[in-house]
């Protein structure tokens, strides 16, 4: 594993345990009027919803503005911009075809982390299959 790749690792690590710790204190976003939920089960799930939504909007969003911005401009916001989103697309990029021009990677990464948002923790509404089986056990 490349360093660039082990910083996106830690990256995903970094966004996965600030929104637990946040989700686990203040208890996980619900809709209004919805009984409140105080539990680690639903804590996990939230925060790893959120954790891989947010990086794949900013992967997203990374990969609209390389197309119509040059990123090598000295511009702090393209400078922070780059050094968050280009070790999570290192991090995907055994993933990645080799046909893949280097402007579209960052979508595909974006796909990548939503991909495994909806493996890991479900869509929305609709909770991860192995909610059930950890319920049942429970």
């Amino acid at each position: 594993m490349s360093d660039r790749a082990l910083r996106g690792l830690l990256i995903l690590i970094g966004a996965f345990v600030l929104c637990f710790v946040v989700f686990l204190t203040q208890g996980p976003p619900r809709a209004e009027g919805a009984p409140e939920v105080d539990s680690v089960i639903f804590a996990t799930i939230a925060a790893g919803t959120y954790s891989l939504t947010s990086l794949a909007a900013i992967l997203f969003a990374r990969g609209v503005l390389g197309l119509f911005v040059d990123f090598s401009r000295p511009v702090a916001f393209f400078q922070v911009l780059g050094s968050i989103t280009d070790p999570l697309i290192a991090l995907c990029e055994p993933l990645t075809p080799g046909f893949i021009e280097p402007p579209l990677k960052p979508f595909l990464a974006a796909f990548w982390f939503y991909f495994l948002k909806v493996l890991c923790f479900g869509m929305g509404a609709v909770p991860p299959p192995w909610l059930f089986l950890l319920l049942a056990l429970g």
